[in-house]
């Protein structure tokens, strides 16, 4: 009678605990984002007819793979068409109408306006939220030196594609990041994003191009590290000889005897002077950068003509 009086207060208390614990759990759990909202997001706005429906398609589904990798928003935009504005107002009022941002409004986002306007072609990226301390003003410029020989090729779908991805890789990239609040007066024409960087940043090209991220590379480094390390252990684990020169020098009856110095010759080396690099023949830095919208929301930014 007391052992199935015991088992069934152990019971009640397991499943008093488990109620408990699962309580703790929901209520610690964030709620999920509506899905069907997600679904009919629009993250591709082909203004001018640069790509085919199959192509939007595609870059619509590059965007959400890339947004989620961010946990920021990246949009694609084109137009031949700026109202009359300047490629960051048109952005800046873009923004400010749709009220982009991942999983929540006006949050992270970054967006590329692809300006097709006759005589007046720009590329122009702008970061809002947390995108513009990650995505800033100095990243940008290494994206707009990235795609820029695709933009001036026509190759407008393999620049929003190289952007989606550069932008995914500097906002999970800490170094070099420095939030710090926006500078200047509002409503004075000196108003700034964040654009500043707290020293050099591990840029997207370094990766793609420093040989030590290959994996087969770093495989062979391991091995060979190994093996060495293996064969030192093995050249020490037997016996050591222990005797040394001077056990066989009698110090009464050694020294140097004479000496004398002979000329060989004469050995000049000249270098180059190093001339000046130029960035790579991509088009000028962008003089432009961070700012804020009219609607009160502050970003980075930079852009440059193709």
């Amino acid at each position: 009678m007391k052992l199935a009086c015991k088992k069934s207060a152990l019971l009640a208390l397991s499943l008093i605990f488990t109620v408990i614990a699962g309580l703790f759990l929901y209520g610690r759990t964030p709620l999920p984002v509506n899905a069907s909202e997600e679904d009919s997001k629009q993250y591709v706005y082909d203004n001018y007819g640069l790509f085919s429906e199959e192509e939007v398609n595609e870059l619509t589904d590059t965007c959400k793979k890339y947004s989620e990798k961010a946990k920021a928003d990246i949009i694609m935009i084109t137009s031949g068409d700026l109202g009359g504005k300047a490629p960051i107002d048109y952005m800046e009022d873009f923004y400010d109408e749709k009220g982009f941002g991942y999983e929540e409004q006006f949050g992270s986002t970054v967006m590329m306006l692809i300006n097709m306007e006759e005589g007046n072609r720009s590329v122009t990226i702008h970061g809002y939220g947390k995108s513009e301390y990650y995505v800033n003003n100095d990243r940008i410029e290494y994206i707009l030196d990235d795609i820029d020989s695709s933009l001036k090729a026509a190759e407008y779908k393999k620049a929003f594609i190289e952007f989606a991805k550069e932008s995914a890789y500097y906002m999970n990239e800490e170094k070099g990041v420095k939030e710090t609040p926006a500078s200047g007066e509002p409503g004075s024409g000196n108003y700034y994003g964040e654009s500043s960087y707290d020293g050099p940043s591990n840029y997207y090209g370094q990766k793609e191009k420093n040989p030590f991220y290959n994996t087969f590379l770093q495989l062979g480094i391991a091995l060979a590290i190994g093996a060495v390390t293996v064969g030192i252990m093995a050249a020490n684990s037997g016996g050591r000889m222990t005797a040394q020169g001077r056990d066989y020098m009698d110090g009464s009856n050694s020294g140097i005897t004479d000496s004398r110095d002979d000329y060989l010759r004469t050995t000049t080396t000249r270098v180059k002077k190093p001339t000046p690099q130029s960035n790579g023949g991509s088009g000028p830095r962008s003089s432009g950068g961070g700012g804020i919208s009219s609607g009160g929301h502050s970003h980075s930014g930079g852009s440059r003509s193709f």
